[in-house]
């Protein structure tokens, strides 16, 4: 048996390889790159959500009294006045 492999043979081989399955291949490595796309993008999202820190909770002075001075809930709001000649698209 005589082994021949000629470097015009080697790369006829790899040239009709890649023409007969050339649509295979790109369709491997277009699908393999949107899965470790998403897989990387899966991890920094719930790296995110795990080292997410919640601020303190508590009210100070100066917020207290910002709240106060708003209107209480049984106070009726002031009714708006709508200038001359339009009409209110949400009036029924």
């Amino acid at each position: 048996m005589k082994s021949d492999l000629s470097l015009q043979q080697i790369t006829r081989n790899a040239a009709h390889f890649l023409h007969r399955y050339h649509v295979l291949i790109f369709t491997f490595f277009v699908l393999g790159g949107l899965s470790a796309a998403t897989f990387m993008l899966y991890r920094a999202a719930t790296e995110a959500q795990s080292t997410n820190s919640t601020p303190p909770s508590s009210f100070d002075q100066k917020t207290i009294d910002r709240i106060s001075t708003l209107r209480s809930a049984s106070d009726t709001p002031a009714s708006i006045n709508l200038p001359a000649g339009r009409t209110n698209p949400f009036q029924e």
